[in-house]
C-alpha cells in the first residue's frame, strides 16, 4: 500500500463538484493522471454532496477516484462486471454482499483494509460486510423504517402498540378516505419488525433455512392482522400506500428516512419516533447497513486503483465532516461508533438511530433472494383472507426449499 494511506483518513472535510460521466473501469485521465472509477445512482442532492467530498478526497492525488451517476446500477453490473468494464467500488446495502460473492463480483479486501473494523463501526456495521471470512466493504450509514406521526392527528407519539392502536382506531374511516396507517402492509420489510417481534426470523443464517413456519413467526403474522392490517388501505403497493399519510388522512406511517422529505413536501410535518413496545415482545425492524463495496474490477487492478478504492471507502467511512453532513443533510444514520449518539445528528436521524438499535441486519447470505417473493405472496393470501397463517407459511417455505435444490 502507498505511503498517503495514513494521512488520507485523518482529518480531510470539504467541498466542490466533480463529475465524470462514461469512465469505465480503469482509464488514463489528462496529464496521465491515473483514474479509479466509481459507480452509483445517487439523487441529485445525494450526488452533489458526493462531488464536493470527492473533490475534497481527490486533492492532491495522481490517482483520483471519478464518479459516474446511472440510472440502474445493479442491472449494469451484471453485464459490465463480468465484462471487465465495472467500477472499482460502489454504494449499496449491505444484504447483496453474499450473491455477489457467490458471482465473483467482488474483491476480497481483508487483507488491504488498515481501519480497524470491530473497533471502528458498530458490532452490527462491522458484521454486515463480511462473507465467508472476507471483507468485501466499509460500511457508511444504516437505515430501517420506523414510526412518523402527523403532529395536527396526534400530540404525543405512542409508548406502546395499545396506545398505537387506540389512535389509529379513532382515526379510521375510509368510507371518508381516512386510515389509522400509511404502510406497505405485505412487504416483508417494512413490517418485519412486527413479524420477528416475538423472537420468529424470516431467515436464520446459522441455519441457513427460513424460520416463517415457526409458532413465533406466526405469532407475529398475527399481530400483523390484529393491529396493523385492520388500519391500511386495502391497496398494498408502496405508492399505494403513500397518499393516506401525505394527505393528512392517517395520524402515522410507518416508512423510512427516504420518505420524509416527500412527506413534508405535501405540508404534512412528519415527526419521527421510536417503533412502538410490543406487549410480550419487542420491536426487531430489519435494518440494511450503507456499504461501499469493493468489486472484482480490483482483482488484477493497479496498485494505484487498489489503493484509491481502499483509502477511499476508508475515508468517506471515518471522516468526521462525511458522516456528520451525510446525517444533517440526507438523514444517514451513522454507523461509526463515535458518532452513533453525537448531539449533532438532528432530531431525525437521532430517532431512526433508535430503530436501528432495535433490529436486525439483513441477511447476506444469497439465498435470501429467494426468500422475498414467496414470503410476501404468502403474507398476500394472509392479507386478503385466503389462507390461514401457518398454511400460507408451510407453502411458502416448501416453495422456497424447491429453489435451493
Amino acid at each position: 500500500m502507498t505511503a498517503n494511506r495514513r494521512n488520507v483518513l485523518t482529518g480531510i472535510g470539504g467541498v466542490a463538484t466533480l463529475s465524470v460521466a462514461g469512465c469505465l473501469g480503469e482509464t488514463l485521465g489528462g496529464g496521465g493522471e491515473q483514474e479509479t472509477v466509481l459507480w452509483n445512482q445517487f439523487t441529485e442532492g445525494e450526488q452533489k454532496t458526493l462531488d464536493k467530498h470527492l473533490e475534497t478526497f481527490n486533492e492532491g492525488r495522481d490517482d483520483k477516484m471519478h464518479s459516474e451517476n446511472l440510472s440502474d446500477v445493479k442491472k449494469q453490473l451484471k453485464t459490465a462486471i463480468p465484462a471487465g468494464d465495472g467500477p472499482h467500488t460502489f454504494p449499496w446495502a449491505h444484504d447483496r454482499i453474499g450473491k455477489y460473492e457467490s458471482q465473483d463480483f467482488v474483491y476480497n479486501a481483508k487483507d488491504d483494509v488498515e481501519v480497524d473494523l470491530a473497533g471502528t463501526y458498530t458490532e452490527n456495521a462491522a458484521s454486515a460486510v463480511q462473507w465467508n471470512d472476507g471483507v468485501y466493504g466499509l460500511p457508511y450509514a444504516s437505515e430501517t423504517v420506523s414510526l412518523m406521526y402527523n403532529p395536527e392527528l396526534v400530540e404525543q407519539p405512542p409508548e406502546t402498540l395499545s396506545e398505537m392502536v387506540a389512535i389509529m382506531e379513532d382515526h379510521h374511516d375510509p368510507e371518508n378516505s381516512k386510515w389509522g396507517l400509511s404502510c406497505p402492509p405485505k412487504t416483508a420489510y417494512f413490517v418485519s419488525a412486527f413479524l420477528q417481534a416475538f423472537g420468529g426470523k424470516i431467515y436464520d443464517e446459522e441455519s441457513r433455512d427460513v424460520g416463517i413456519e415457526d409458532d413465533a413467526f406466526i405469532e407475529g403474522i398475527e399481530l400483523l392482522q390484529n393491529s396493523i392490517w385492520p388500519y391500511v388501505a386495502e391497496a398494498t403497493k408502496y405508492a399505494e400506500q403513500m397518499p393516506p399519510f401525505a394527505d393528512g388522512n392517517a395520524p402515522f406511517a410507518i416508512n423510512g428516512p427516504w420518505q420524509l422529505s416527500g412527506f413534508r413536501d405535501s405540508g404534512v410535518d412528519a415527526t419521527v419516533a421510536p417503533l412502538p413496545d410490543i406487549e410480550g415482545g419487542s420491536p426487531n425492524p430489519y435494518t440494511g447497513v450503507q456499504t461501499w463495496y469493493f468489486t472484482s474490477q480490483l482483482n488484477g487492478a493497479s496498485d494505484a486503483s487498489l489503493n484509491t478504492t481502499v483509502e477511499w471507502a476508508e475515508w468517506y467511512t471515518t471522516n468526521e465532516d462525511v458522516i456528520l453532513g451525510n446525517a444533517q443533510e440526507h438523514g444517514l444514520i451513522p454507523v461509526h461508533k463515535d458518532y452513533t449518539e453525537s448531539d449533532e445528528l438532528g432530531d431525525d436521524v437521532a430517532t431512526f438511530a433508535k430503530t436501528v438499535a432495535m433490529g436486525t441486519p439483513m441477511p447476506s447470505d444469497p439465498r435470501i433472494d429467494t426468500v422475498w417473493t414467496p414470503l410476501e405472496s404468502g403474507l398476500q393470501q394472509i392479507f386478503n383472507g385466503q389462507k390461514e397463517p401457518d398454511k400460507a407459511m408451510s407453502a411458502a417455505a416448501d416453495e422456497i426449499r424447491s429453489r435451493w435444490e
